[in-house]
């Protein structure tokens, strides 16, 4: 199975809601016994260690995901963002 776009709004962020989710999402695909869930994310950022927390490894790297699917630059913290991360969890 693969997560995308995941989010919260940003004046509700912090509060343990996408937490909350994402354990609902993860515990629903157990009962349906799911192994493995996957998504990708940006190489660095909040993201990144929102779902390292929740369990999620580096699977791979897609080198320039970024800047081939999206028309607009994507900055973080001054960075642009350019490669994405496949996570992976094992339920």
């Amino acid at each position: 199975m693969e997560i995308l776009n995941m989010s919260v709004w940003p004046s509700h962020q912090g509060k343990g809601i996408g937490s909350k989710l994402l354990d609902f999402v993860l515990s629903e695909l157990k009962k349906h016994k799911v192994k493995r869930v996957e998504l990708g994310t940006g190489c660095f950022g909040y993201q990144l260690t929102y779902y390292q927390r929740a369990g999620f490894r580096v699977d791979s790297v897609v080198k320039d995901y970024f800047l081939d699917h999206y028309s607009k630059p994507i900055f973080e913290q001054g960075i642009q963002h350019q490669d994405m991360l496949r996570l992976y969890i094992r339920l």
